[in-house]
């Protein structure tokens, strides 16, 4: 069972053999390579068959979720030592602190939007940009020129959120915590943290650049956390079932074959330290 890490915590080791298995993923040729993972948030960003799957919707947690895991088991086929990390931004706040050191995520972009000019994903000689909805052949970014990253108070105030979810189970949910989680109500926390980082991260291709992977990884132990208060159960989730062009809790995640409720509890496959 693997235990994931906050990046600030992370060994040297850690972090080398992370960034050297990202790497490994995305040189490899076909199958689930690491632009596999872009395609797919690109492509299930939106609707697809009637349903919103990864985002807009309640199954948001749980895509997201199986996504991540699908990551990490592809990384550990390179290094079965490596578990995703997660940035905990509402601690670790720099631009220059951890993840974004340069042994492990790099910098900023370069001029406001720009690529990235330090660590081992600067240039497109060492992270080629290929399935992008842009033109951009390397990882840019652009840090703080967008919002504030979400803090303590804001992450506090949701996880006393009772309720996972309510009717119209969309953006436009009144309540619940994962409207609040995603960025439909304030306080947001998913949204504002990619529109902070900015350039690929504030796109619909924004798994281009690897932090997006460390932000969700944190939203996940965030969700962890919130289970760990009301219960890892498929009766809290909703809806539970019979909504038209929503994801049940026994609809299965397209494309991964995984139900919702094979994901609600991850606790016998890896924790959180």
């Amino acid at each position: 069972m693997g235990t994931r890490k906050s990046a600030a915590a992370l060994t040297a080791t850690e972090k080398s053999n992370f960034v050297a298995a990202l790497k490994a993923l995305k040189a490899q040729a076909g199958g689930r390579n690491y632009d596999w993972f872009v395609r797919t948030h690109m492509t299930y960003f939106n609707v697809v068959n009637n349903h919103r799957y990864a985002h807009m919707s309640p199954s948001f947690l749980p895509w997201h979720r199986q996504y991540l895991l699908e990551l990490e088991n592809a990384l550990k086929a390179f290094n079965p030592a490596v578990d995703l990390p997660y940035w905990n931004w509402a601690a670790n706040r720099s631009t220059t602190g951890a993840p974004f050191t340069s042994d492990l995520m790099g910098g900023n972009g370069s001029g406001g939007n720009g690529p990235v000019v330090s660590g081992p994903f600067a240039g497109s000689a060492n992270w080629p940009i290929t399935v992008s909805a842009t033109s951009s052949t390397s990882l840019r970014r652009a840090m703080t020129l967008r919002g504030s990253l979400p803090t303590t108070s804001d992450v506090d105030s949701i996880m006393g959120t009772s309720t996972y979810d309510v009717a119209p189970w969309s953006s436009a949910s009144s309540g619940g915590m994962r409207n609040r989680v995603e960025g439909g109500l304030t306080p947001a926390l998913h949204g504002r943290v990619h529109n902070w980082v900015g350039g690929h991260m504030a796109q619909v291709d924004s798994p281009n650049d690897p932090a997006f992977f460390l932000h969700h990884c944190n939203i996940d132990r965030l969700w962890s956390r919130w289970q760990t208060s009301w219960g890892f159960g498929a009766s809290r989730y909703q809806p539970g079932g019979n909504v038209a062009n929503v994801v049940d809790v026994n609809e299965v995640l397209e494309p991964f074959g995984a139900t919702v409720a094979s994901t609600l509890d991850h606790r016998g496959i890896y924790t959180y330290a």
